[in-house]
């Protein structure tokens, strides 16, 4: 086999020395050069970060690693620090945004895909799609003077109205209204992009050949959607919720509006509360000392769950992709 049986060898500048039956190459174009260069410095630049991030929480872990996960107050400047209550708030609003993300993403991603005319489906899709592109400052000023009033004048007289309610949700926060609830919902509505995009995606590739045989065989639309599509769907659906889990649990500016930023672990969701992100962000401007380890070693707990759930994710998706592949 010579150089000019390489496919592209003039492009390529190879110069090749022949080993048995396989060219080795032994000259590179600068243009690879750049690219390795490239390659490295993102890698340093990453390893750096991570390794930042987790040699400045370092003496927290070391010292007072079970209080940050377990301790209720958090005590500055010298700690010990609890995190419980960021790290309960976080749960608290990414697990209720989530579901009013997906009860009403899973509705919309449906409607795009099977029941909006075809000439309005890109045009829908593009404007929910475009709710991602909005700065979550907006979200939580919108939130703060447009939602919180409503909500406190309709949504929770409402829900104290129900029996045991106070017990439930308590009394309504008296900071502009703030609260866990207003904050989940907040949250709810910035996720709705993300979840819609992915579950229409994952919708649209179901194979054609099996919506078409179920209604061949007398099933409804909707009978189709349910019993065909959901089923076939279900895997990369959930890996659509736990991506848009991981971009709940790592908002930041918005929950920090109008959470209330008070820590305290509780579950009354019409009190006011806070997030990890939201935490770091109002805290870090005037901590010092042993408050900044503290703030990072909350920085190292985020960032592990958003990995985790990203890869979650990443995997869900993949494998429905390979299971659609083969049907």
């Amino acid at each position: 086999m010579s150089v000019d049986q390489i496919p592209n060898a003039g492009l390529l500048e190879y110069e090749a020395v022949m080993v048995g039956d396989k060219p080795t190459v032994t000259s590179r174009t600068w243009y690879h050069w750049l690219l390795l260069t490239a390659v490295i410095l993102f890698a340093a630049v990453s390893v750096g970060f991570v390794g930042t991030i987790f040699w400045s929480s370092f003496p927290t872990w070391a010292h007072h690693g079970f209080t940050l996960l377990t301790g209720k107050g958090w005590v500055s400047p010298d700690g010990p620090f609890g995190g419980l209550a960021m790290i309960t708030g976080t749960l608290e609003t990414s697990l209720i945004a989530l579901v009013i993300a997906v009860i009403i993403g899973l509705g919309t991603a449906i409607s795009i895909v099977f029941f909006i005319p075809r000439r309005f489906r890109t045009v829908v899709a593009t404007l929910v799609e475009l709710l991602a592109a909005i700065p979550s400052v907006v979200y939580g000023l919108w939130g703060l003077l447009v939602i919180a009033p409503w909500m406190e004048v309709t949504v929770n007289p409402w829900l104290n109205s129900w029996p045991f309610a106070k017990g439930i949700f308590g009394s309504p926060g008296q900071e502009f209204g703030t609260s866990l609830l207003l904050a989940s919902v907040v949250l709810g509505i910035m996720i709705l992009p993300t979840f819609v995009a992915i579950s229409r995606e994952v919708i649209a590739v179901v194979p054609q050949d099996l919506m078409e045989a179920s209604l061949s065989l007398g099933a409804t639309r909707w009978q189709m959607i349910r019993q065909v599509v959901l089923p076939t769907a279900k895997i990369g659906l959930l890996g659509a919720t736990f991506l848009a889990l991981a971009r709940a649990t790592g908002e930041t500016v918005a929950v920090a509006l109008v959470a209330g930023s008070v820590a305290n672990a509780q579950f009354h969701l019409l009190y006011p509360g806070t997030s990890i992100a939201a935490w770091i962000a109002t805290e870090f401007g005037e901590s010092q000392g042993k408050e900044i380890s503290a703030l990072m070693a909350l920085g190292v707990l985020l960032m592990l769950v958003n990995v985790c759930l990203a890869l979650i994710s990443r995997a869900l998706v993949n494998r429905q992709r390979r299971i659609l592949a083969k049907v």
